[in-house]
């Protein structure tokens, strides 16, 4: 009796250890999943606006400390910031939050975030999009977009990674803004951003140049 209670308690004491260590395990890897999301993300395309520069599905990795990072409540008024390193340059591929998309708290965010993470962007609880864009126009430039083809400042812009080709028509102004647009005056510290897959993207015809605070970062693996 008193061996079969000893390997009992030897058991108890061997599964202990063992609970104890897978519990050190997830605090240690959440641990070190909050450092990595401070500099990158990882996401699936979940679309083809960015045909043909990104597939749909295919793995995007995002530099957050690339332009700037915002520790709430520390950010200023005008950027959205509290420390800026640099600014997009025109043909950046961005990642940006949806202006369609609702806000969310830090603790909620990152908490799906993490779900999204481990998931490998197939599991998105979070109620705030995303969208990948490129940068076109700069602040304080006047866009104009004539038969698919961009202007900036009345020059054209050669643009290697435009996808015009999908469809051939071209429809005027009153009826979309898709293939004639403008002119219109990107603002201070705002970006016009277009899809690259430019007859089936949403993107700043539909809501306008973007603030810079809602550029969360650059991609990286392009």
């Amino acid at each position: 009796m008193k061996e079969k209670t000893k390997f009992f308690i030897f058991n108890i004491a061997v599964l202990y250890k063992i609970f104890v260590r897978i519990i050190l395990g997830f605090i240690i890897a959440f641990f070190i999943f909050g450092i990595l999301t401070i500099f990158v993300r990882f996401d699936k395309m979940k679309s083809s606006a960015m045909l043909n520069s990104i597939e749909e599905n295919e793995t995007v990795i995002t530099s957050k400390l690339r332009y700037a990072i915002a520790i709430k409540p520390f950010v200023s008024s005008l950027t959205g910031k509290t420390i800026i390193f640099s600014r997009p340059k025109r043909g950046d591929i961005i990642f940006m939050t949806d202006p369609r998309s609702s806000s969310e708290n830090f603790i909620k965010r990152f908490f799906s975030y993490a779900v999204y993470f481990a998931t490998f962007g197939n599991v998105n609880i979070s109620k705030k999009r995303y969208l990948i864009k490129r940068i076109i126009g700069l602040p304080n430039e006047t866009i104009e977009i004539r038969e698919k083809k961009v202007y900036i400042n009345g020059s054209l812009l050669e643009e290697s990674w435009a996808n015009i080709n999908n469809d051939l028509r071209i429809l005027n102004s009153d009826i979309s803004g898709r293939d004639n647009f403008g002119p219109y005056i990107v603002g201070y510290n705002e970006y016009f951003v277009l899809s690259d897959n430019r007859d089936y993207g949403y993107d700043s015809r539909d809501f306008g140049s973007v603030n810079f605070s809602f550029i969360n970062g650059k991609v990286i693996n392009r």
